[in-house]
């Protein structure tokens, strides 16, 4: 069964972070998609938390050729202690995104783990757009 992977802040394809040079050979770009969620703004990167209340989330669906090795490195990244997909700020966990054709595709997210209230609700669906108006105020 192939492995996905579902991004919606710093790690977007149009987002300039010299990380993804580390995982960029293992990593097949297949769309946008999204995801029934609430993104919140956490300083230099966006939170994402589950949501059923008709919010959505956008971000970008990439097929993972070496999974184990993407997911060890990313991890990292996103503060999960090693072999502890469950702990941290994020947490990895698989879930169902939906591209624009349509079809669902189960991939990994990596969810915001803390209580947001006390962060500011992002009200755009996609975090790129967000920053552009965010840098125009």
């Amino acid at each position: 069964m192939p492995d996905y992977l579902f991004v919606y802040g710093t790690l977007r394809r149009d987002y300039d972070l010299k990380l993804k040079n580390r995982v960029s050979e293992n990593l097949r770009y297949v769309g946008q998609g999204k995801v029934g969620a609430a993104m919140y703004d956490l300083g230099r990167y966006p939170g994402a938390v589950k949501s059923r209340k008709g919010e959505e989330v956008i971000g970008d669906i990439f097929l993972l050729s070496d999974a184990d090795r993407v997911l060890r490195i990313l991890d990292k990244y996103e503060g999960i202690p090693e072999g502890r997909s469950d702990q941290g700020e994020f947490i990895r966990k698989k879930g169902r995104v939906k591209l624009r054709s349509g079809k669902e595709v189960n991939a990994w997210i990596y969810w915001y783990n803390l209580d947001p209230k006390e962060r500011q609700p992002i009200k755009y669906k996609n975090y790129l757009n967000y920053l552009k108006n965010k840098s125009i105020r």
